[in-house]
């Protein structure tokens, strides 16, 4: 994994737990929590996905149906 993409996942991850927080009213702690405990964590951890380079309404979307 390049640096780049490294990057670009940690920013994946940050917008997508704002979207959890925002959508389910849930703390920042507890939608981390919820994210890094799901199925859909390796895939967007997962450089060969690209899914990094999704929006956090996409990237939500998938996250509620994994």
């Amino acid at each position: 994994m390049s640096p780049e993409q490294k990057q670009l996942i940690e920013f994946a991850i940050q917008d997508l737990v704002a979207e959890i927080v925002k959508r389910e009213n849930l703390e920042p702690e507890v939608a981390m929590e919820s994210l890094y405990h799901s199925r859909f964590f390796a895939q967007l951890t997962n450089p060969n996905t690209g899914l990094y380079h999704e929006g956090a309404e996409y990237l939500y979307r998938c996250f509620k149906d994994s």
